[in-house]
């Protein structure tokens, strides 16, 4: 929501890449293309938070309650 300003809808700074076959996170893959800085310790520094701020390589952290269908909801 801080980077895109949106509450509904992808975040503008997701990045998809056809090396990796996967979406990245802009802020951390690439965030003077997001923000427009170009300078090196700019760039680094808001790759390093956005980093810390999504803890990037932890694992994920959404409150998902998996739960089998109900029979009946497929009719």
């Amino acid at each position: 929501m801080l980077v895109s300003r949106r509450r509904k809808g992808a975040c503008t700074a997701l990045r998809w890449s056809d090396a990796d076959q996967r979406y990245w996170c802009g802020m951390v893959a690439d965030p003077g293309g997001v923000t427009g800085l170009s300078h090196p310790w700019a760039v680094r520094a808001l790759s390093a938070l956005a980093r810390r701020w999504i803890a990037s390589g932890v694992g994920c952290d959404a409150r998902l309650d998996a739960q089998a269908p109900h029979p009946t909801d497929s009719l």
